[in-house]
């Protein structure tokens, strides 16, 4: 991604908490997230953390983890 992109997303969600960011994603449209998802990406990389999608079909939630060795990550 290019860096004044990056830079306009960064900017875009300055004014949300990571909670409120997550909770856009999870209540957002299929595959209408994309500016969160690298805006959270970009913040939880900052303390090694990633995020996946957990639950089911109908419930997934974004869930915040810690990447471990061959965790598939």
């Amino acid at each position: 991604m290019n860096e004044h992109l990056s830079k306009q997303i960064q900017e875009k969600f300055q004014h949300l908490t990571d909670a409120e960011l997550i909770d856009r994603m999870n209540k957002a449209e299929d595959f209408s997230y994309d500016d969160e998802e690298v805006e959270l990406n970009r913040r939880l990389a900052l303390g090694g953390l990633a995020w996946r999608w957990s639950g089911g079909l109908y419930s997934a939630r974004v869930e915040v983890f810690t990447p471990e060795a061959g965790d598939g990550q």
